[in-house]
């Protein structure tokens, strides 16, 4: 299997593991890295990768001036529309009247995103529980932050090793049996800043 949208590569996970001669079994490197890769975006509640073109998204707005949305991952080709009449008369709000948030989110490189649109001027958005907001954007982040390349690393080397590990067991020690831990701190840290905050 081919891996789409991971958050390491094989290469990587084969330096981890010592495989100097590409010795172990590929597919099965594969696998892990996309299983993880697919984890670590539940856990966090949104995703990493980046469109490679805009795509349209529809939302309902609760309030007339402020919009969450799913992580844009660049400015360029953002496009911002309403339905106020809820017919289907989509108008683009001119680029002038709102911004994006947080403020500053690329100030400092690195991986950043915006998920919060604001209207400066203008009537804003429209209340309704329909989806009367069209949003069209590359999503995802601007690129991969080095904690998800982390901790997707070391969780993706953890499953690759379970099948040398039966019911958990991964050998036995001068203290006894030494078994794999079914969560790994350094995992959960690494990734606790990037989860999306639930928002009541």
């Amino acid at each position: 299997m081919t891996v789409v949208n991971g958050y390491c590569s094989v290469v990587d996970v084969r330096s981890q593991l010592g495989d100097t001669g590409d010795k172990l079994d590929e597919a099965l490197i594969e696998r892990a890295i996309s299983a993880t890769s697919r984890a670590v975006e539940r856990h966090c509640g949104r995703r990493f990768w980046q469109d490679p073109a805009p795509v349209t998204r529809l939302y309902s707005a609760d309030c007339s001036d402020r919009l969450d949305v799913d992580d844009i991952a660049t400015k360029d080709g953002v496009l911002v529309e309403v339905d106020r009449g809820g017919a289907g008369d989509w108008v683009a709000l001119d680029a002038a009247d709102y911004h994006l948030e947080p403020l500053n989110a690329d100030a400092d490189g690195g991986a950043y995103a915006w998920w919060t649109i604001v209207v400066d001027t203008g009537p804003g958005f429209p209340v309704s529980s329909r989806p009367l907001v069209r949003a069209t954007a590359r999503w995802g982040w601007s690129q991969i932050p080095d904690q998800v390349g982390e901790a997707s690393l070391i969780k993706s080397v953890s499953l690759f090793r379970r099948k040398d590990a039966p019911f958990g067991v991964a050998g036995f020690g001068d203290f006894g049996v030494v078994r794999l831990s079914r969560f790994d701190p350094d995992v959960l840290e690494l990734l606790r800043p990037l989860r999306k905050p639930v928002i009541a």
